[in-house]
Parts: structure tokens; sequence; C-alpha cells
């Protein structure tokens, strides 16, 4: 019987990686081990090669992005078929029955896996579908639409759930202490999420004319060249592949830094949370888009959102969600508060109450880890 968790991420965006390495790091408190892979390390090589090709579309084309969250996508036509059936036997090798999956796309593979594994009179994997946004995101729409009993063999998890309005648990983020407000920087992050998709860019130019402070993610490094009223860049390291990783090591937070002009930026890889996160807990503010990355980091912090228009229906209950518990605000009535720090502080407060609610899922899947290995 193999007891390492097996943490199934994506590297189609931040919010569905990032999170299960933080789930990764955060078991590992509790003595159990865990293996990541990511989605994409599956995919045929020349669907991996056009990853890049559309990154850079959304980036530079937002509603290109979002049509592309309206069209379901049968993502076994892209599955390198030897690459799936050499995990499933490495797999069944290992005895692995522990699995945490935050992307739709690993249902298929997890259903091979599972009819494998029964056929030679084994049980069933004991499998955790962790929902990051508070509604289906693409890769789970998807599925329901191919494959619409999935959920039927598998514990559907929800971190958020605009359904009941409701936060059910969290995701802690490094064990820090939570920066007071008034203790903040008077900073506003601003980000367009792991692909850089959004209209993060035209509000950063127009909070810049007003003088705002703003710690900006850059998605090319020529976008900090024009370096304005004393604002910081920070970026990922541009040749960081979530599903690239070297023999021998685990993949881990992508490689930051911040961008300094004229000095050649020294990428590090974080250990205790990605290095956005380190910006973020001591900013006044978030403007972004409501992805599943960002919801996490607001809450983790407790730095009030500023949502910027959603990408995908996902989002927009995300965005719906956080307003109507207070815990975040639309540009435009931030705008019409006169872009106000104050404005945020009951946002702020609001989240350190919710978080102090929630139950904690990295606690809570340890303890039915235990039992169920007990």
């Amino acid at each position: 019987m193999n007891r390492n968790v097996t943490i199934l991420c994506s590297g189609f965006g931040l919010g569905f990686y990032i999170p299960g390495i933080l789930v990764a790091r955060g078991l590992e408190k509790f003595g159990i081990s865990s293996d990541i892979y990511v989605f994409e390390s599956v995919l045929d090589p020349e669907k991996q090669r056009r990853i890049d090709d559309s990154k850079a579309a959304y980036h530079h084309h937002f509603a290109a992005a979002q049509l592309a969250t309206r069209l379901p996508k049968d993502i076994r036509d892209s599955i390198d078929a030897r690459a799936a059936q050499q995990l499933i036997e490495q797999w069944d090798l290992e005895e692995r029955e522990h699995f945490i999956a935050l992307s739709g796309n690993w249902v298929y593979i997890l259903d091979l896996y599972r009819e494998h594994r029964i056929s030679k009179g084994h049980r069933a994997p004991d499998v955790d579908l962790l929902y990051v946004d508070s509604d289906y995101s693409p890769s789970w729409r998807s599925m329901k639409k191919f494959v619409s009993d999935f959920k039927s063999r598998y514990r559907e998890v929800w971190l958020y759930r605009a359904e009941i309005g409701e936060i059910e648990r969290c995701i802690p983020i490094g064990e820090e202490e939570t920066v007071p407000y008034d203790n903040r920087r008077l900073s506003y992050v601003v980000h367009g999420g792991g692909w850089g998709i959004g209209t993060y860019r035209n509000e950063a130019e127009e909070l810049e004319r007003l003088g705002i402070a703003l710690d900006i993610v850059a998605y090319l490094e020529e976008e900090a060249g024009q370096e304005m009223n004393g604002n910081r860049w920070f970026m990922n390291d541009p040749k960081w592949k979530a599903w690239e990783t070297s023999p021998g090591s685990t993949p881990g937070f992508p490689p930051f830094a911040e961008l300094v002009p004229d000095e050649t930026p020294v990428y590090k890889a974080p250990l205790e949370h990605h290095g956005l996160y380190g910006i973020i807990r001591q900013a006044s503010g978030i403007i972004s888009k409501p992805g599943a990355g960002t919801l996490m980091d607001s809450l983790a912090s407790a730095t009030p959102l500023i949502m910027l228009d959603p990408f995908g229906s996902h989002e927009a209950h995300n965005a719906t969600l956080w307003q109507k518990l207070g815990l975040g605000i639309s540009m435009a009535d931030w705008k019409a508060e006169g872009y106000s720090r104050e404005a945020l502080r009951p946002l702020h407060e609001r989240l350190l109450a919710a978080r102090a609610n929630a139950k904690d899922y990295i606690e809570e899947y340890a303890h039915a880890f235990a039992a169920f290995n007990s």
C-alpha cells in the first residue's frame, strides 16, 4: 500500500498549480509525503508546444481568452496515449491510492487508473476533486459535458461555493502573522493572473497617471521598461514551465524576481509560498480579475480584492461571491469612492473573520487520511 498523496495539478493557470504545491507543503507538516504531477506533462508534444502560442494570444487579446472559456473542449484528443499509459502503469506498480485533483482534465486518466485497479481486484482509489473556484471552471465544465457522471466516483471538495454563497474552506499560505492594515505599504498589487490576461494594464496606466503607487506583475520583461512614479515591477521567470522539471527534482513555486532598471533579473524559487504572495501580504489591495489564485491570496493574507473584468463565468461567480461577502469591491465602485484606501479597511477586517471561520483544507485532509489508513 502506498501512503503517499498524489496531487494532480495543471499548468494552464497558476490557480490550478500553486494550490497543489501549497497542499503538498502543508501535508509535509503532518508527516504526509506527496508527489506532484502536472497535466500538461502527458499532452502530445505538439500540443505542449502550442501552449506558449495560446498564452501569448490570450495575453494580448482578452476577448479571445474569454471566448475560449465558452467552448467545451474534449482534451482526450490532446493526450499522448503512450505517456498516459506509462503513468497509469507506474501508479499501479506503486499502488497509489490517494489523489487530489485540481483540474478536470485529470478525470480521464483517473478513470482509466480506477478501472485498471478494480479489474485486478484492488479497491478504487480515494480521490478529492478540489475546486479552487466558486463554480466549475472550464476544465470541469468540459468534463460535465463529455463525462457527465464523473462526480459519482469521486469526492467533490469546495473551498468556496457560489451556489450557497459561502466560504467553506481555505488553504493557508505560509506561516507569517497577518500584517496589520496600518502597517502595510500604501501600494496596490496589479496583475492578470498566471497568464497575464484581462484589463489590468489599462487600469494600471490610469492609476499611474493619478500617482497611486503600484506593484505591477509583468509578463514580458520589456513591459517594465518604462518605470513611472516609483512603481515596482515583478515577474515570474518567463522561461519556467510548470510541466518541465529537472531529473530528480520535484515541482515547486515559479522562480520570481523584482525587475530593477538596468539590472539583470535574478529569478529565485521561494520555498514557503509563491513569490508574489510576499508582496501581496504587505499591500493595501490586489487589483486583478477574480481568479482562483487571487481569491486564495486575498483570503490568506486578508488583502482586499479590487476586481477587474472576469475571465469566464466561473470568475464572474467568484466576483459575485467576494462582493456579496464584503471581501472585494469592483474597480468602478472603488473609483466612485475616490480610490480611497480607507474604503478598503472594512474588507480587510471581514477577510480576517472569514478566514478564521473557514476550515483548513490541509488539516481536514490530513485527519481524514490518518483515519483512512489507521
